[in-house]
């Protein structure tokens, strides 16, 4: 039997729909600069959080950095989670003026990659307002989806999935992944996955700053078995309320080394 959703969801649900409501009614400007003083609040607040990103960082760059920059990275970490929260409450504002907002580089290696008609998987990371890739579909005028993690808050995960649908990408859950995949691929569709996240024992262990670490193999996984082109891409943010998406040549496989 299924649990029903904890009171404290409700309180969630209701913080961040408050939240929602402030940032579309304030200037985007306004509403980036609030978001980056959260962010810094949190840094300042979860000191466990903060120890964690001090010690990533430490280990990544050594001793090539004083610590002061050390602690100003850490903190503008904080500072872009808060700002991807932010730019999902502001999407529908956005996109009303996304042809102002945006500049898209690189879109023919992307039409390229479409050429071959077997879909598109977008090999994307945490960078930037990654979020905002997401306005993919609007910028080519081809369907996309991204493969999503279910949030455990049943009616915050409901209210981010239509925020991500204003940007007319179709969100696929990441525990019911693999079938929509594949129908979406050869229907010639495009595909975002994330790939910078821990994929356990059984991922690609490759070297990231000098230490092993796992990721996951389903996007060469999915070129071997399907045909489909990989392209990599990410979104920067270059001012409050402004971005640059950025797309890089498709990953040439070598299916002859794999059979």
């Amino acid at each position: 039997m299924q649990k029903k959703p904890s009171f404290n969801y409700w309180l969630q649900y209701l913080a961040v729909s408050g939240l929602a409501f402030l940032a579309t009614a304030l200037p985007v400007e306004i509403s980036h600069r609030i978001a980056c003083g959260f962010g810094t609040l949190t840094y300042w607040i979860l000191s466990k959080r903060r120890k964690i990103a001090l010690e990533n960082i430490a280990q990544a760059l050594g001793n090539s950095l004083p610590d002061k920059r050390k602690k100003e990275i850490a903190r503008s970490a904080f500072q872009s989670a808060a700002l991807s929260m932010m730019e999902l409450f502001t999407v529908e504002k956005i996109k009303k003026e996304a042809q102002t907002r945006f500049a898209l580089f690189g879109n023919e290696f992307l039409e390229e990659a479409f050429l071959k008609e077997q879909g598109v998987v977008l090999v994307i990371s945490h960078l930037g307002s990654w979020e905002y890739l997401s306005f993919l579909p609007y910028f080519t005028k081809r369907p996309w989806s991204v493969v999503v993690k279910n949030i455990k808050n049943p009616y915050l995960d409901k209210a981010i999935d239509s925020m991500r649908r204003v940007m007319t990408v179709n969100p696929i859950s990441k525990d019911s992944s693999v079938r929509a995949i594949f129908q979406e691929l050869k229907a010639g569709h495009g595909v975002a996955l994330l790939v910078d996240q821990w994929a356990g024992d059984e991922g690609l262990w490759v070297d990231f700053f000098d230490t092993k670490t796992s990721t996951t193999s389903i996007p060469a996984r999915l070129s071997e078995k399907t045909g489909c082109a990989l392209v990599s891409a990410y979104c920067l943010r270059t001012a409050p309320g402004h971005y640059e998406i950025h797309i890089e040549k498709p990953i040439k496989h070598d299916h002859t080394k794999s059979q």
